[in-house]
């Protein structure tokens, strides 16, 4: 009988979590949806410190998704960044960001390592993650128990200057979790998309 591995291309069991690099393969075996993103990157936020096609909130208290919502289900903060959490569309360039963004995505200014808090604890979340050259990525998960997985990158197999899906379901539910990024302070890596199943 084959293993989980080899009967599902594409996935990886890792401890709690199957990891999942199609987001077809993943939104069919989970039923996760997407959080809706603001349409037009410059309409997110009144502020607008990096320019045309872009707006800024500072770094706390982060965003809130679905965007437009009264009753978020999630908020992502940028920790370790100077002070903005910026949404860049199309049109946005600084000349420190490959592949340019196609809709609006999460980037922030100075180091690149995202926290997601879900309000309500999911099963299984999906990222469509922008990356740097570097494509260095490990992900720590925060179960509702407040024990943690570390998903390493050799697991998540991120590619260089990519859009590149990540989708992670779990048997114990999430909480929150962590992106922590390599180079993100002078190549931009960000978060294009977000799925959640409950």
């Amino acid at each position: 009988m084959p293993d989980e591995e080899a009967a599902t291309p594409g996935t990886q069991q890792q401890g709690l979590a199957q990891v999942f690099t199609q987001q077809a393969d993943f939104t069919a075996a989970t039923g996760a949806t997407p959080l809706a993103f603001p349409a037009v990157a410059f309409d997110a936020y009144p502020d607008h410190p990096s320019g045309a096609a872009s707006s800024c909130v500072r770094t706390l208290p982060g965003v809130d998704l679905p965007w437009g919502s009264s009753t978020p289900t999630v908020n992502v903060l940028a920790p370790r960044a100077k002070d903005w959490l910026c949404f860049m569309g199309p049109g946005w360039d600084h000349g420190n960001t490959n592949p340019l963004p196609v809709k609006p995505t999460l980037l922030a200014v100075g180091e690149d390592d995202f926290e997601i808090a879900f309000l309500r604890p999911v099963s299984a979340v999906g990222l469509e993650l922008l990356t740097n050259r570097l494509a260095q990525h490990k992900v720590t998960l925060t179960f509702t128990d407040a024990s943690q997985e570390v998903l390493d990158d050799a697991v998540l197999a991120t590619g260089a200057n990519a859009f590149a899906f990540v989708g992670i379901q779990s048997t114990k539910r999430i909480r929150s979790l962590f992106i922590d990024s390599s180079g993100g302070g002078t190549e931009n890596e960000g978060i294009a998309a977000i799925w959640t199943a409950p």
